[in-house]
Parts: C-alpha cells; sequence; structure tokens
C-alpha cells in the first residue's frame, strides 16, 4: 500500500497555513490549504468561509481563525497534486505562551484543588454540571512525527473526525474528535449531545452519566427551539470511540428561517458537554477557576460555508505540538453532584491517552 506520510510531510514543512482532515465514516481526507498570508481573524459581522478554528473563549491571544481555501480538495490524489510544488521553510510551532504546565493528572496538586473548587459549587446546587478540563505537556515521540500520527488516527478512530491543522497564529494543532458541534446546509442542519464517557468493554451506565447526557440533551434541544426549529430526536444511545464510550443522542432540525452557519455555531457554542449548566455563569465560573488555560481545545473546527456545506465538530481529544519535542495533551470531564474524584480523573486520564497512544 503507498503510505501517503510524505504528502503531509509537504504541508508539515511548507510553513503554510492549511487544514487536513478526514470527517466519520470517510476513507480519504479533505485537504483546506492558504497558499499566501496568513489565517485571518474572524469578526462577529462576517460570515466566513473556508476552514475556521475557534477557541473555546476568545482573546487577543486566542481569536477565531480562518483559513482561506486558495486549495480545497477531497482525496489522496488531489491532495498529493496541490502539494508537489510546495516551499520549505522555518516552522514557527506555536506562539502562544505557557503560564504552567502539568506532567502527570495522578500527581497534579492543581487539578485536585480545581476539583475541589467545582464539586463544592456543584454540592451547594448553584451549578447542575460543570465541566473541568485538564492540560498535561510531556514529550512525545509524536512530535515531529504528525504525518504518521495523522495516518494511524485515521485508521483507529474511524467514527471521529481527525485533524490536522497548522495556523502560524495557533500552532500546530492535531485531533481525533466524535462530537459534531454543526452540519448541514440552508435551513437542513444536524447537531448533537455527547456526553457521559466510560471504557468501551464496560457494560450499564451509570445515574451519574445518565443524568449528565440528559442535561445536555435538554439544554441543546431548548436552544433549538428557540431558534423556531422543527426537531427530530433520536437517543440517547451508546457510542464508541476508540477504547472509550459515549452517550449520544442526535438531533436533526430544520429552520423557519434561514440562519448563517457561523451564526448557528456561535448559538450552540460551547455546548454543556464542555462548559457546563446553566451555560453563561458555568463558563464564566470556569474562566475564573479551573487553572487550565483551555486555547483552543473546547473549541470548534471544520470547514464552513466551503462549497455551500458546513461540517463543524468540537475540538477536544487534541493536542498542541510544542517546540523541543513536546506535545501539550487536553482533556475534560463533566462533573455533577454524583461524581467522585477517582472516577473523574481516571476518566481524564484515558482521555489523554487517545492521542499519546498513537505513537
Amino acid at each position: 500500500m503507498r503510505s501517503h506520510a510524505p504528502v503531509i510531510r509537504r504541508l508539515l514543512d511548507s510553513g503554510l497555513d492549511f487544514a487536513l482532515y478526514r470527517f466519520p465514516g470517510q476513507e480519504e481526507p479533505c485537504l483546506v490549504l492558504q497558499l499566501e498570508g496568513e489565517a485571518s481573524v474572524v469578526s462577529d459581522t462576517e460570515e466566513p468561509e473556508g476552514f475556521i478554528l475557534a477557541p473555546f473563549a476568545e482573546t487577543e491571544m486566542t481569536p477565531t481563525l480562518l483559513i482561506r481555501p486558495d486549495v480545497a480538495v477531497r482525496g489522496w490524489e488531489l491532495i498529493d497534486l496541490h502539494t508537489r510544488k510546495l516551499p520549505h521553510r522555518r516552522i514557527s510551532l506555536s506562539n502562544i505562551p505557557l503560564v504552567r504546565t502539568e506532567t502527570d493528572i495522578e500527581k497534579s496538586n492543581t487539578y485536585k484543588v480545581a476539583y475541589r473548587t467545582f464539586k463544592y459549587q456543584l454540592d451547594k446546587e448553584n451549578y447542575q454540571k460543570l465541566v473541568l478540563s485538564y492540560a498535561e505537556q510531556c514529550e512525545w515521540d509524536g512530535a515531529g512525527h504528525e504525518d504518521r500520527v495523522f495516518i494511524k488516527a485515521m485508521a483507529d478512530y474511524p467514527d471521529s473526525m481527525v485533524s490536522l491543522v497548522y495556523v502560524k497564529a495557533a500552532g500546530r494543532w492535531i485531533g481525533c474528535t466524535p462530537e459534531l458541534l454543526l452540519e448541514g446546509y440552508g435551513d437542513k442542519w444536524h447537531t448533537m449531545a455527547l456526553a457521559g464517557t466510560m471504557d468501551s468493554w464496560k457494560t450499564g451506565w451509570s445515574q451519574k452519566n445518565i443524568r449528565e447526557q440528559a442535561l445536555v440533551t435538554d439544554y441543546i434541544e431548548g436552544q433549538l427551539q428557540g431558534l423556531g426549529a422543527r426537531i427530530l430526536r433520536e437517543g440517547p444511545y451508546t457510542t464508541r470511540a476508540g477504547a472509550l464510550a459515549h452517550l449520544r443522542t442526535d438531533f436533526t432540525f430544520h429552520l423557519q428561517r434561514q440562519l448563517s452557519p457561523y451564526h448557528i455555531a456561535r448559538i450552540l457554542h460551547p455546548t454543556p458537554a464542555v462548559c457546563g449548566l446553566p451555560k453563561d455563569e458555568a463558563w464564566h465560573f470556569i474562566r475564573l477557576f479551573e487553572r487550565n488555560r483551555r486555547l483552543y481545545y473546547a473549541g470548534y473546527l471544520g470547514p464552513i460555508n466551503l462549497k455551500g456545506e458546513t461540517d463543524l465538530y468540537v475540538n477536544i481529544r487534541c493536542a498542541n505540538i510544542r517546540p523541543g519535542g513536546k506535545a501539550l495533551f487536553f482533556a475534560g470531564g463533566g462533573l455533577t453532584r454524583d461524581s467522585s474524584f477517582q472516577d473523574e480523573r481516571t476518566e481524564v486520564r484515558h482521555k489523554l491517552e487517545t492521542l499519546k497512544d498513537l505513537y
């Protein structure tokens, strides 16, 4: 079988902003490549067209970015054709400085303190759900070999969106996410509620996971009803992403009036699956007390208004490649009153291993 790693290597060595991605259930990837200049910052007033990379929370350091589709093709043959004459430049892996880094969640006092802070608020019933994330930087053999990691992720995670994105302003990101934020065109759309996690070999969902899934599902359905949508709901049912299983509910919805995909995405993002409930209050609480800078983790990414279609996914199970052969891995878990520290820490550790184990 022909190796596609050299094709990806050309992109990595070009210094150009690009997004290489493979949708769930598909065999070959797509490429959006910007041949000149840098990805632009998306404003609230425009309707973007290209590949979008949005953070969990917009800041001056982490704006929403758009890769212009100077090249937008699907399939290895066309990607090979359009990358044969790319330049070879020195790459700046990341322009985003880190305030602090963790190296092992089992030894992390920062995660333990943050968990206690979050759980106290849940026990006081100030929130129904809060999502606590964690970022762990370590040396990783996959750093510098993202071409091989991407190809292995495509094989190991057929039901996830696999992505490899480089933007000068945000650095190099690789991920495999099972969580759809929004797909469709015109007035016909699809989204999902994905919450609850356990090892894929286990059977039977805990009450904590069932309740968490119900909270997320009810919120998303309410948001869609607020848009005046006609909704078809399917689930919840168990879906698997590698070694982990999740509870998932699908929503197919039709809008009475046509809204732009960027407008719909901004209404849905961040979903309670990566934030909490009540959403606005949870978002502010996370920003104040999480102790972890999420950057583009728990944001969203994907083609938007590209050839008339939009396919946006929540950026979970991802890593930011850092200088010196290191990577910053991100994961998180939804906390409720039923959560236990050991279970939540174990869940986050398993999610971190999703990418780590690919090389």
